[in-house]
């Protein structure tokens, strides 16, 4: 594949950017401004001058080869600027010479790589063709509503913030049924909510404080990997750190899920369980307990989806204040 290479400044374009010196004199006895007279001559040669008021005489033109008075009658337009703003100027144009040093480099990495890193995705023929889909997608919904991405596009107004698994076949907007914009998504593997998670923690503040939604739902899923996963003694990597919560959940419950015999029964009870203990999360966090005192009418639910019938299940969790949660975690009075 031809590859575009950035090629390294010059020799002389990098002197110009390191010797563009302008002489500092005081305004002279006719008040004229300090100025800097700059006559660029053939080949990029630059001449400097610096005097007092608008009449100042050139001190010195540099042509090819060092010639004065032939290089400045070829010259082009002589330009005035303050000195301030030529450092500014001369910033900028050094800025500038980093910035391109560094995509020289990069490109240069790019380009000793035995593999090959860079790729034109338009030359990828399953991304054609996921391409394509979007643009049938998009022109079956306008058949359907012609205004429909002009009234989506620019607010959105979700009376729900979605907390669910990350898991493929669980999509929120098609299992309720309602279109983009209508629900606020934040997912992660087996649907956690962790105090410590500023991702799932910033995601719930955005969706409660500054796009006003009612219901949070914590929805988990029978046949939730994660879940599975966390009920084995198998180590499978960094994910065991995340999994640990499913283990708090399981162990929080040791009585109730030692009494189930079925294997599968119990794998479907710790699911549930799970999505329950997630909800109380969401009531005990800093956001809603900061929303409820605010006085906001805000309610969590717990719901579990059924992969096998496609239907959802409300677990019977739905706070809608503070006193839902054990006093333990309420802090209505401020520190300061």
């Amino acid at each position: 594949m031809e590859r575009q290479v950035l090629r390294q400044p010059t020799e002389a374009q990098v002197g110009l950017s390191e010797g563009l010196i302008s002489e500092r004199r005081g305004a002279g006895s006719d008040g004229g401004k300090e100025q800097c007279v700059l006559r660029y001559g053939p080949g990029g040669a630059l001449g400097r001058s610096g005097g007092h008021g608008a009449g100042a005489a050139v001190r010195s033109v540099r042509g090819p080869g060092g010639a004065g008075g032939a290089a400045a009658a070829r010259s082009s337009t002589v330009r005035m600027v303050s000195t301030s703003d030529l450092s500014s100027k001369l910033k900028k144009l050094t800025d500038r010479l980093s910035q391109q040093k560094e995509k020289v480099e990069v490109l240069e990495r790019m380009s000793d790589s035995e593999e090959g890193v860079v790729m034109e995705g338009s030359k990828d023929p399953r991304v054609a063709e996921i391409l394509e889909q979007n643009d049938i997608w998009r022109k079956k919904v306008m058949a359907e509503d012609p205004t429909f991405f002009d009234k989506i596009a620019t607010v959105q107004t979700p009376e729900i913030l979605w907390i669910g698994c990350s898991d493929s076949r669980v999509m929120a907007n098609e299992i309720l049924n309602m279109n983009p914009g209508d629900v606020f998504v934040h997912r992660n593997i087996a649907n956690c909510v962790v105090h410590s998670d500023l991702n799932c923690l910033s995601v719930m503040e955005y969706a409660i404080k500054y796009l006003g939604v009612k219901r949070v739902v914590v929805c988990g899923h029978y046949g939730c990997g994660g879940v599975k996963a966390a009920m084995t003694d198998l180590k499978y990597g960094a994910i065991d750190n995340w999994l640990r919560h499913i283990r708090d959940v399981a162990r929080m419950h040791t009585v109730e899920l030692s009494k189930i015999t079925d294997e599968d029964e119990k794998y479907r009870r710790l699911c549930e369980l799970h999505a329950i203990e997630q909800a109380h999360n969401v009531c005990t966090s800093t956001i809603v307990q900061s929303a409820w005192d605010e006085g906001s009418k805000i309610t969590v639910h717990a719901w579990i989806y059924d992969l096998s019938t496609g239907l959802l299940k409300d677990l019977g969790v739905g706070a809608a204040g503070p006193e839902a949660v054990n006093s333990l975690y309420r802090t209505p009075k401020s520190a300061g």
